[in-house]
């Protein structure tokens, strides 16, 4: 089962950034997803090659996903997150088997089900609730993760806006789990916030 707490390490590639993860690791989140949009495929292979063995060796049974770099994800034998950047779900698919865990970012519900059908493992669901990171933006809902959920047949993550006090509305709602960006790279206590995650998603499933 996938874990229900998804980091996105988004510009993983600054050393603070990494150190943030990397604490985030220690404190407990169980699965990271590697992003950085801002850099060229090079810069970002180097960046994942160094800071992988880092934090397996935090903890060995980490998850770890890699945004949009196909050949990174094969080479270094992670999963690979794809939407509206990098490859199709199916194309995907078809180059790394199915063996390999694979994502994707959908944001209505006819991008859901398209990328079920095509061998997506899971969704992120985005954006549930405002964010800076997309400002101007709207916000989907909780209705519409609700009928995402519904209507596929894989796990759901909710992403967007996703504070510890907004877990349990996202599970109660069918959510799989949240995928979550500032609320802990951005925190002044990132181990604090990872362990409010935690807890809450402990208490949503215990409640559900």
């Amino acid at each position: 089962m996938l874990p229900r707490l998804l980091l996105i390490a988004d510009r993983f590639t600054d050393p603070h950034r990494a150190r943030v993860v990397r604490r985030a690791v220690t404190a407990g989140v169980p699965w990271v997803q590697l992003r950085d949009h801002r850099v060229d495929p090079d810069t970002f292979a180097r960046a994942a090659e160094a800071l992988v063995p880092v934090l397996q060796a935090e903890n060995p049974n980490l998850l770890l996903s890699v945004n949009t770099h196909l050949e990174v994800a094969q080479r270094l034998g992670l999963g690979l997150h794809v939407g509206r950047r990098g490859p199709s779900v199916a194309e995907a698919r078809r180059r790394l088997g199915s063996g390999t865990l694979l994502g994707y970012s959908a944001h209505d519900l006819d991008a859901a089900r398209r990328a079920a059908d095509e061998g997506a493992d899971y969704l992120l669901f985005s954006p549930v609730f405002p964010t800076a990171s997309k400002p101007g933006v709207p916000a989907v809902g909780l209705e519409a993760l609700a009928a995402v959920c519904r209507a596929v047949p894989i796990p759901v993550l909710a992403l967007g806006g996703i504070t510890p006090e907004r877990v349990s509305a996202c599970l109660q709602q069918g959510a799989h789990g949240v995928a979550v960006v500032s609320a802990i790279l951005d925190a002044s206590d990132p181990e604090g916030a990872v362990r409010q995650f935690l807890a809450r998603t402990e208490n949503a499933l215990h409640h559900r």
